[in-house]
């Protein structure tokens, strides 16, 4: 009767144990991609690119290029009057264990506004950590398709479940 007491209390505690990891888990996941929506939206490219995966960030020719390419972008949305108003980071789908590598799949909902209106997309991030979580990297997956991803990411789960792509709302202000 005590060995199964034990058992049982080993058991839950240990059970217990690993949802506090997955826990903390999804609070990492979630504090870091708001860390880089709020580079993003503040224009601190610098910062925002050292969220993005090393991949991507060399596929789109380094962290300089990129910098130099957002910059660009956003010296034309400012001459359209066009703004990221709100970024929101949803809750992270289940984390993958996939070859040495963390995965998962954040849902994400960003609102610009200009003088004609607001844009509402609703889109994912990949999320991949190399360090058991201690670091996450971050892809839009409105910027980086599914079907692109898998050629730059080819250590990708297979198993990562990317929600199809949405099609923007657009929202007329009111005159």
């Amino acid at each position: 009767m005590y060995k199964r007491n034990t058992f049982i209390l080993t058991v839950i505690f240990c059970s217990r144990m690993l949802g506090l990891d997955a826990q903390n888990l999804q609070s990492s996941i979630k504090v870091q991609a708001m860390e880089m929506a709020n580079a993003l939206v503040s224009r601190d490219y610098k910062a925002f690119v050292q969220h993005m995966h090393p991949s991507i960030v060399a596929f789109a020719g380094g962290p300089q290029k990129l910098i130099g390419n957002m910059d660009s972008a956003s010296t034309v949305m400012q001459q359209f009057g066009i703004v990221f108003k709100k970024i929101f980071i949803g809750n992270p789908g289940q984390v993958i264990q996939y070859k040495d590598q963390l995965q998962c799949v954040v849902p994400q909902s960003t609102v610009m506004q200009s003088a004609l209106g607001e844009m509402h997309a609703e889109t994912s991030l990949v999320a991949i950590s190399k360090d058991q979580g201690k670091t996450w990297y971050f892809i839009d997956t409105n910027v980086y398709h599914a079907d692109k991803l898998k050629s730059i990411l080819p250590d990708l789960s297979p198993n990562l479940q990317i929600p199809a792509q949405k099609q923007p709302t657009f929202t007329p202000a009111e005159q």
